[in-house]
């Protein structure tokens, strides 16, 4: 006689699972060895592959490296898993690539410059916002030095238009045939070369630098490597343009003017306007320096103690031009002055109006970045009005509504919101709830780290929850359903006690069920076909197993025959009242399984046929 497996367990219960797996263990390798010494020769080829008891000792013994193994392979199946294991690595990984070596650096390069590109390409006002702080100051200083030196060609013109010295450059032009502009410069022209830089064309080193006095003198070194490398960058960027060199270049007040030589050129820092009449020195001098030095400006390799007097050459090119400024002003520069500072008062006030709109427009976007709902992701003023894009969530306030506390037309601003779904919790509620329908008997609540819902409803209900919490973003709160009570589960679980509670008794060496037990198997019949069309209807498998059970008198084997025939007696019985064989299953216990423990217990008891029913999804 087999020993009996045991009793079928609720699917949820989870006994001490290292002792049951010790049992397993045992009673598996004590019953494989007796089957192998039993019958070796002749039986082991076909038992091992087949024995379901190897592959139940395969599980315990490797299980767990099983389901490692599975779970290690759907990481690396799932682009979503990897990239996420990637994800946690990936800074580390750069920070140490990087610190390693530049090879990082050299690969990503091409990438970064790609992306740089294409971005301008695509919106090139990103490029300009960027620059716009560093670019913003030098145009305004330049268009401040061209309206002074507007203002003074203009007050210098109108001076020589309407008084004698006028006249008299009139006269000059006429008779030289110049034009008058031309003349008015010539006389009334000032400068003065500051520096003079002499630098090696190949290598860029400085050879020789004067300067003047009183001028600021910064390292010459630097500004002769400067000014090769401002060449080189030109010649590099306009390859195919037919000048090659910079011969002129402004910065701020100062003028550069470059004369060019075979091996040498000269480089110039003037203040002020200086006559073309000034490169024709600068020219002059450059040829002097190539023919008394040609051998040893080709030979030049850093040395400059090799270019003894070029100081004092270099210092003839120190020139400067000055004469008295008249200080009378003409009555019409008077007009034009006090139109100009109209103007300047007109848009003094246009600036502190469009600074005073600026301020407005800088609150009304902190406002809106501030609203749980609502991401600005591009601000601009384009043609008078003013532009805001973003994303905005269907449940958060109208930007519109906004508008009141700010001193802002709403005319002026634009607004371009595409929607999108916020992961704020309270938006997040908002959407659970308008998902789910209500019911009286579940209560939803937002907590802390989760919306939770307690009470109890229906299969479907639940069923729908599982599904809305789902659909949930990645990264919102999540919804727990623990708190609900499942009524259909609960009427499962009342049919399954009702059940097994319920015995059919027997009379001595009796294979039919006593008398008066028809009533009893009447209602278990009832309740199993009622519990079978409710586990139907919620996708739920049952599976009933009817034990038999005997007495302990006589012997073990016609006792365990006879309960396992009282199992099948009553499996026909309820056949007949309309219960599906395919969910009954039979089981004799015999003796095994008394239903009192002692010596002194009532027989009749244990004449017996009990119940035992599983569920699992």
């Amino acid at each position: 006689m087999s020993t009996p497996g045991p009793a079928v367990e609720w699917l949820d219960s989870e006994p001490d699972q290292a002792a049951l797996d010790r049992n397993r263990l045992a009673g598996l390798l004590f019953e494989l060895a007796r089957a192998i010494n039993r019958d070796f020769a002749a039986k082991v080829p076909s038992l091992l592959p087949a024995d379901p008891r190897l592959a139940e000792l395969r599980t315990i013994l490797m299980g767990r490296e099983q389901a490692l193994l599975a779970r290690l392979a759907r990481r690396l199946d799932d682009p979503e898993q990897l990239a996420a294991a990637i994800s946690q690595i990936l800074p580390s990984a750069i920070v140490q690539a990087a610190a390693r070596d530049e090879r990082l650096g050299q690969v990503l390069a091409p990438t970064v410059e790609r992306a740089a590109e294409s971005s301008i390409r695509r919106d090139p006002r990103a490029l300009v916002n960027i620059l716009s702080p560093v670019m913003a100051p030098a145009i305004r200083r330049s268009i401040g030095e061209a309206i002074e030196s507007m203002l003074q060609s203009l007050n210098e013109a109108l001076k020589a238009s309407f008084s004698w010295r006028g006249l008299r450059w009139r006269l000059e032009a006429w008779r030289t045939g110049t034009p008058f502009a031309t003349v008015v410069l010539k006389h009334t022209l000032v400068y003065r070369v500051e520096h003079v830089f002499l630098i090696h064309k190949e290598s860029g080193l400085l050879i020789e630098h004067v300067a003047a006095d009183p001028a600021a003198s910064r390292d010459p070194q630097l500004v002769s490597g400067m000014l090769s490398a401002i060449q080189d960058f030109v010649r590099d960027s306009f390859a195919d343009s037919a000048a090659g060199e910079v011969d002129a270049m402004r910065l701020g007040e100062l003028l550069i003017w470059r004369s060019d030589g075979p091996y040498a050129f000269l480089a110039a820092v003037i203040r002020g306007k200086p006559p073309e009449s000034l490169r024709e020195v600068f020219e002059s001098t450059l040829a002097q320096i190539h023919v008394e030095r040609r051998q040893v400006l080709h030979r030049f390799d850093g040395d400059t103690t090799a270019f003894p007097g070029l100081h004092d050459q270099l210092a003839e090119c120190l020139l400067q031009q000055a004469r008295p400024r008249d200080r009378r002003t003409s009555p019409i520069l008077w007009g034009l002055f006090f139109a100009l500072l109209a103007l300047i008062a007109w848009g003094a006030y246009a600036w502190y109006e469009r600074q005073q709109e600026d301020t407005q427009w800088a609150a009304y976007l902190r406002r809106l970045q501030a609203e749980p709902g609502i991401v600005v992701t591009g601000a601009e003023r384009r043609d008078g009005r003013l532009y805001v894009t973003g994303l905005r969530d269907p449940l958060a306030v109208r930007p519109e509504a906004l508008l009141d506390g700010f001193a802002l037309a709403p005319a002026k601003v634009i607004g371009s919101w595409s929607p999108y779904q916020a992961l704020d919790p309270a938006f997040v509620f908002k959407r659970v709830q308008a998902s789910l329908e209500p019911l009286q008997t579940v209560e939803l609540r937002l907590e802390a780290d989760a919306v939770r819902a307690y009470g109890s409803a229906p299969r479907h209900w639940i069923e729908k929850a599982r599904a809305v919490s789902r659909l949930l973003p990645a990264g919102a709160l999540a919804l727990d359903l623990s708190g609900v009570q499942d009524v259909d589960m609960t009427e499962v679980e009342r049919l399954r006690a009702s059940i097994e509670a319920q015995l059919i008794r027997f009379d001595t060496d009796a294979p039919r069920p006593a008398p008066g037990q028809e009533a009893i198997i009447d209602s278990v019949a009832a309740d199993l076909r009622a519990l079978a069309e409710l586990a139907r209807s919620l996708g739920l498998s049952m599976r009933t197993t009817i034990i038999g059970h005997a007495d302990a008198t006589g012997k073990d084997a016609p006792n365990l025959a006879l309960s396992l025939g009282r199992a099948e007696v009553v499996r026909s019985l309820l056949r007949t009242r309309g219960i599906d064989p395919d969910v009954l299953s039979v089981r004799g216990a015999g003796t095994l399984e008394p239903t009192e423990e002692g010596a002194i217990r009532d027989p009749s008891r244990d004449r017996r046929v009990s119940f035992t029913i599983r569920i699992s999804e």
